[in-house]
């Protein structure tokens, strides 16, 4: 498969037991249809250093890219697709597969608001806002 952004040949990288494929000119990564969503449920929020520790940065060669961004799997047309939590990420989507094409730096963004999301939505915090409520009106 080749990187839709610069045409180099993407590398099989595996983080978390999801095996995934990554440019190492641009460090842009595939995902296939569900494949982001183990990764960002699993909570680990610098996923991008650890595929650099683990796999390094070899040299890659580039070829041309001409038109629209195509799916490295099915060649399907990537459309921008706002992926968000709190603030908006812009990732590329296969209109085809749905697999999504995440530049560098989207993957470690969408998973810190996930992070920061689910911490806001701890049910404890929510039980304890609520018991502040009720203390200021005189119940408990």
């Amino acid at each position: 498969m080749k990187c839709p952004r610069d045409g180099t040949i993407l590398s099989k990288v595996s983080l978390l037991g999801v095996e995934l494929d990554k440019c190492h000119r641009c460090d842009g990564i595939w995902f296939d249809r569900g494949e982001l969503d183990r990764i960002r449920d699993s909570g680990v929020t610098d996923a991008e250093e650890v595929l650099e520790k683990r796999y390094g940065n070899p040299k890659a060669v580039a070829e041309k890219v001409e038109g629209h961004m195509r799916c490295p799997r099915c060649d399907g047309r990537l459309q921008r697709f706002s992926y968000s939590y709190i603030e908006a990420v812009s990732v590329d989507r296969c209109e085809k597969c749905l697999g999504l094409w995440l530049d560098d730096g989207e993957l470690n963004a969408i998973a810190g608001q996930k992070k920061k999301m689910d911490k806001e939505l701890d049910p404890g915090r929510l039980k304890s806002f609520l018991r502040s409520i009720g203390r200021l009106f005189g119940k408990e």
